[in-house]
């Protein structure tokens, strides 16, 4: 079972100027994937759906474009993969749950719409965990989602699909959601770059229904220009979504900034949160590389995140999955994790309610105080290797024994300050991928990318 179907393949920005030339095909472009699909989907479980006849016409009508002398966009031909927790019109719309197995979405999200604006090809549905409530992928519905690089262990979660996708070579651009981790974990542990944008950089509409506001869409890519070509494609206001912002700048246009002097804080425990030693190991040197490479200087973190996190982020987060769940039809089972929230649900008053509120507050200001002393924090993006696909999560690490907040100390913190983070490769453990992750200030996405693209060079 450790097989490795991980694949490099052509990235993002390579295929789009193929297409574009004319020295290759959309068509060929799409058939390419949909070969490689039959060839491992079937071991890794990363695609759901695959609308082949779809792709193939959305292919031929690029194609159609570059012929006519038009460019069809920055990401012409580009087959893309798009999470379940995306809605695409005529597509299973399940969010991974057996509850709505036959559901079949009614629209198109934002994020998907301007992705085909910009010339991708939607290929097919990648596997979440029910409602993206896991950091590792699988489900009643559709069972196990297994990691390219070793198929005992999981591609993480929960945009666990797209991540396996994406390193199997399958497609070079999947979409992701990032609510606790979801898109920093899973890039963690498939080698790949997974970015966690500002809150509201990408529009989250035309229809998402919640009031947590922890919920950061993206993609998972296997470079970081990649990522910024897709940021500066699906980035900026939309009418749907009350939180969406402009995009301040043209991402991949700025990821060769000059980095000399900036302040730099490496710290793999925010204070409080267990890490394996092997994965501050390799996540530290990376940072150490990454300082010495851009002239950056190293200062002290002096930041302790409160431990009450994960209670507030619960208590918020409660609400949203009750919304999800209120209209299922009755006498079902549920997974644990969601019962959990439930229940949470079910429990709340406004005392609590308001107790989270100032949680998030006081994190708010404790991170805007420690910003001040550094412009980058720099931190493993997940406190464990990658673990079995099966689940279940960790209930311990490094000797301490944690709860499903525990195990998501590193990455949830900054979903609740909605602080743009992303993952970068950094090195492996036990023969498997481990990602630093990148911190900024909220809106500081476009030095945070180029944080991101120097450590890639530097560690090529």
């Amino acid at each position: 079972m450790t097989e490795i179907l991980a694949e490099p393949g052509r990235t993002v920005v390579e295929t789009a100027a193929l297409v574009r030339s004319g020295a290759l095909t959309a068509r060929a472009v799409v058939q390419e994937a949909l070969d490689r699909i039959e060839e491992c989907n079937g071991i890794l479980g990363a695609f759901v759906h695959v609308d082949a006849e779809g792709a193939v016409a959305r292919a031929s009508a690029v194609d159609e474009l570059v012929r006519a002398g038009e460019d069809p966009g920055p990401m012409s031909g580009v087959p893309l993969g798009v999470k379940e927790l995306h809605p695409v019109t005529g597509w299973p719309f399940a969010m991974g749950s057996a509850l709505y197995a036959d559901r079949v979405a009614d629209h198109t999200c934002t994020l998907v719409q301007r992705a085909v604006a910009a010339g991708a090809v939607p290929i097919g549905v990648t596997a979440s965990p029910e409602f993206g409530r896991a950091s590792f992928t699988a489900s009643a519905l559709h069972g196990v989602t297994r990691n390219p690089w070793n198929l005992e262990l999981t591609p993480g979660g929960s945009s666990g699909g797209s991540a396996a996708a994406v390193a199997a070579g399958m497609v070079p651009l999947a979409t992701g959601t990032d609510g606790a981790g979801s898109l920093r974990i899973p890039a963690s542990y498939c080698g790949l770059v997974g970015f966690k944008p500002t809150y509201g950089l990408v529009p989250r509409g035309p229809r998402h229904i919640g009031a947590a506001d922890n919920d950061h869409y993206g993609a998972l890519t296997r470079t970081v220009r990649d990522t910024a070509r897709f940021l500066d494609c699906v980035s900026g206001i939309d009418p749907f979504d009350r939180a969406s912002l402009p995009a301040p700048v043209r991402f991949e246009d700025n990821l060769t900034a000059d980095l000399r002097g900036l302040r730099v804080a490496f710290m793999p425990d925010l204070g409080n949160a267990p890490c394996d030693p092997q994965v501050v190991e390799v996540t530290q040197t990376a940072a150490e590389k990454f300082v010495a490479a851009t002239g950056a200087q190293l200062v002290p973190a002096q930041l302790t995140v409160d431990p009450d996190c994960g209670a507030a982020y619960r208590t918020l987060s409660a609400p949203d999955v009750h919304t999800q769940l209120r209209g299922a039809p009755p006498g079902r089972d549920i997974h644990p994790t969601l019962r959990g929230y439930l229940d949470a649900a079910g429990a709340m008053n406004a005392e609590m309610l308001a107790d989270a509120h100032e949680a998030r507050a006081r994190l708010v200001a404790r991170m805007a105080e420690a910003f001040e002393r550094f412009d980058l924090l720099l931190l493993p993006a997940t406190q464990v290797p990658a673990f079995a696909a099966e689940g279940p999560m960790p209930t311990e690490i490094a000797g301490q024994q944690v709860d499903h907040w525990g195990a998501l100390a590193v990455t949830m913190p900054f979903n609740l300050t909605g602080q743009p983070a992303v993952s970068v490769p950094a090195g492996t453990v036990g023969g498997a991928p481990v990602g630093l992750q990148i911190v900024g200030r909220r809106h500081a996405d476009a030095l945070v990318l180029a944080a991101a693209a120097a450590v890639e060079q530097t560690l090529s």
